[in-house]
């Protein structure tokens, strides 16, 4: 079966997103242990907005990638960066969380895409040696 650009992108976002949601759950289960039981809403909180970052990002991507980005996706992309700024800095304002556990949290992110790619079915391919290249032209034949 063939599988077209755009299923292989879905899943391999889809793999990502869920080893995004797996690794926030781990990190969130061991944070009472190393940040006590202030930090557990903190680090679930930043792997909730690490995984709609990457949610957002993906589709906005997909947008410029596909040409059909258009005003609206470039204020998306705009907001989506003032948004994520704005959620951080009100959880902090509000005091639900300190900075430490949210960036744990947020650590899913790369951690997970990591893990993600680790898993993912690699398609090898060889470059083309012969590439202009004849049998004489080595060094004994010159």
């Amino acid at each position: 079966m063939t599988m077209t650009p755009s299923n292989a992108e879905d899943r391999g976002l889809r793999a990502a997103l869920w080893a995004i949601a797996l690794t926030g759950a781990v990190l969130t289960l061991g944070s009472p242990f190393v940040l006590g039981k202030a930090g557990v809403a903190g680090v679930a909180l930043g792997s909730l907005i690490a995984a709609f970052n990457l949610w957002a990002l993906a589709r906005i991507v997909r947008a410029f990638v596909s040409g059909g980005a258009s005003l609206p996706w470039v204020l998306l992309a705009a907001l989506k960066l003032v948004g994520l700024l704005a959620v951080v800095a009100l959880v902090l304002q509000l005091g639900i969380t300190t900075v430490i556990p949210l960036a744990v949290g947020y650590a899913a992110l790369p951690i997970g895409i990591v893990f993600a790619q680790l898993g993912a079915p690699q398609k090898l391919t060889s470059p083309n040696v012969h590439g202009g290249i004849e049998d004489d032209s080595g060094p004994e034949g010159r």
